[in-house]
């Protein structure tokens, strides 16, 4: 009996390490992070490049090559279908598993508007490598800018607020020190209709954009609607991390964002949540062959208590601002806000650039706003683009993006740092 009990265990043991080992699959991913890829059809962060191969080093891009250079690295057929530059998302809000959601959609690095600074400075590290990682890589604002009690504060997460303008330059500093990577305000202009919380007076404002500018850091501005988007682009922000849909774009606006080089992350998809709540069903939810998990599908399904209620010409507006906003030169940055309601991570960058095609913007730009404007904005110096010395984040998709945007959906291949993390064909 004790024999056939000592036998069992350890069969037992054995097939737990065999479990326990990586899968082929796996271990030949992480076997090396160096190789040449071709033929395939590149965007290259700008433009459709003329080069078919793309050689790997280390997970950095060695070179391209127009044709199959003579080479003893390892050689992966790309088929001629279509490569591009790990996608960035501008605006999202990432704690636990955030960073793996975002990698499994071809989103290989995420730019965070606020969370807690130990977990942004827990992952800072990977992004400075090109070890095997499962997990996108992360910039982030820490924690943001705002008034006592204002918003960002109802979150469980304990923000040091700003009373008075003099408060500015301390505060700014507490940010860099605790690893922020730029500077996030939270503005709502006096007497405007849709005042999240009590806000930072345009004071404030002023005083936080240009103590950050005194470090050298980005500043970028939450608004939500027209006039307090006016007040921070005339305090001097960088960046606006919403749009707005409360009237139409001004002129007035419009030339001071182009005169000032101001950005704008219009996160669309989270607005038509709350304006029209329709998009995920149109191009998730009702997709049979996207898998979704159960968690994603829980956040995408979710409302907000306002949703709907807004009239209807709101929604046209936030399509007009987007279209007349690009039309003007103005920089605009593909950002999903995830994950809010009506959001899911990684899910929703990609909902985010269809939107910007019903938005009227032409699709090498849509490209560019989740590649190479991004990168550009927040001074991502090695990724967003396929050249030479950029990180080896890649994503291969069956189709031409652009005959059809929807193949960003449904990614064949996603490589992280030169390591295969993804493969769907």
């Amino acid at each position: 009996m004790k024999i056939k009990i000592i036998a069992a265990l350890f069969v037992v043991v054995i097939a737990l390490i065999i479990l326990s080992l990586p899968t082929p699959r796996e271990e030949s991913a992480k076997t090396s992070n160096s190789f040449i890829l071709g033929p395939v059809n590149i965007f290259d962060g700008e433009t459709i490049s003329k080069a078919a191969y793309v050689e790997v080093r280390d997970g950095y891009i060695k070179d391209l090559h127009m044709e199959r250079p003579d080479s003893q690295l390892r050689k992966i057929d790309g088929q001629n279908r279509w490569l591009a530059p790990g996608l960035i998302d501008a605006h999202v809000h990432a704690w636990g598993d955030a960073l793996e959601q975002n990698l499994e959609r071809g989103v290989t690095t995420v730019i965070d508007m606020f969370g807690h600074p130990n977990f942004l400075r827990q992952h800072q590290p990977q992004r400075a490598t090109t070890k095997f990682s499962r997990k996108a890589d992360i910039f982030g604002a820490g924690l943001l800018i705002t008034a006592p009690n204002g918003h960002g504060t109802q979150y469980g997460i304990e923000v040091s607020t700003l009373s008075k303008p003099q408060e500015a330059e301390k505060l700014i500093k507490q940010r860099i020190n605790a690893g922020s990577d730029f500077i996030k305000i939270v503005y709502t202009r006096t007497g405007s209709a849709y005042a999240h919380a009590p806000s930072i007076s345009k004071q404030g404002l002023q005083a936080a954009i240009k103590a950050a500018h005194e470090q050298d850091y980005l500043a970028v501005v939450h608004i939500a609607d027209h006039g307090s988007a006016l007040d921070a682009v005339e305090a001097g922000a960088d960046g606006l991390v919403h749009s707005f849909f409360d009237q139409p774009v001004s002129d007035e606006l419009l030339t001071l964002l182009k005169i000032n080089g101001v950005f704008v992350i219009p996160t669309m998809t989270v607005y038509e949540g709350m304006l029209r709540g329709s998009i995920n069903d149109e191009i998730l939810l009702n997709n049979e062959t996207l898998e979704i998990s159960a968690s994603a599908k829980s956040t995408l399904n979710r409302n907000f208590p306002n949703g709907g209620r807004f009239p209807e010409h709101f929604y046209t507006n936030l399509l007009t601002n987007t279209k007349r906003m690009h039309n003007a030169g103005i920089p605009i940055l593909a950002g999903s806000d995830a994950p809010n309601p009506n959001t899911a991570h990684g899910w929703s960058l990609l909902v985010e650039l269809l939107l910007f095609q019903e938005a009227g913007m032409p699709t090498e730009t849509i490209l560019k706003s989740a590649t190479s404007k991004p990168a550009d904005a927040f001074s991502l110096a090695d990724r967003g683009r396929i050249r030479e010395g950029m990180k080896a984040d890649f994503l291969l998709l069956q189709k031409s993006p652009y005959k059809d945007l929807k193949t960003i959906l449904a990614p064949l291949r996603v490589w992280k740092n030169g390591y295969l993390v993804v493969q769907a064909d």
